[in-house]
């Protein structure tokens, strides 16, 4: 897995100080995506172990609320590589930080759907564990028609901003905010 670039202070993507990994890699191709050069998987740096010291450096400071995954799309990425992103939240909550997680899915599609594969059952599964490692899951394809710039944390109206573990908790998706 490929990431474009590591925001250590960012105040855009979700709630408080927060260190941001933009991935690379996505198949959406959202009309006037904001971060066009990161659709590509192949784009930026290689994701390695010094890279999660280096997230887990900017993470200690007492100032910084959490990590935000965004790309991209975190959930575009391999099985393994899902797995990866799975183990850095644990080692984020770990440190009391909290995650926010972008993607063009929508959590019915992951969650609610019955697998036509192995392979797809596979990819589900890792998306399905992914998310539940997060706090926030703001899920939906950017639709340009739709763009609300007075939105928070989101960039068309069809996107919602979910929170996880109380949707988890329900079985019935809870909104973080409106």
């Amino acid at each position: 897995m490929n990431y474009a670039v590591i925001k250590k202070m960012d105040i855009t993507n979700g709630e408080g100080i927060r260190v941001s990994l933009f991935v690379s890699g996505c198949k959406f191709h959202c009309k006037n995506c904001f971060n066009l050069e990161v659709q590509n998987f192949s784009y930026g740096e290689k994701y390695t172990q010094e890279t999660v010291n280096r997230i887990k450096e900017y993470l200690s400071k007492s100032s910084v609320k959490g990590l935000s995954l965004l790309g991209g799309d975190p959930l575009w990425q391999t099985n393994e590589d899902m797995e990866q992103l799975s183990n850095l939240c644990k080692e984020v909550h770990n440190l009391g930080k909290d995650i926010w997680i972008w993607s063009g899915f929508i959590r019915e599609d992951i969650f609610d759907k019955i697998p036509d594969n192995t392979l797809e059952a596979g990819i589900i599964n890792a998306q399905q564990e992914l998310i539940a490692e997060c706090d926030v899951f703001v899920d939906g394809p950017f639709v340009e028609e739709l763009k609300d710039l007075s939105l928070a944390w989101r960039g068309s109206s069809n996107q919602r901003v979910i929170d996880v573990q109380k949707t988890l908790k329900a079985k019935e998706i809870v909104l973080y905010c409106d």
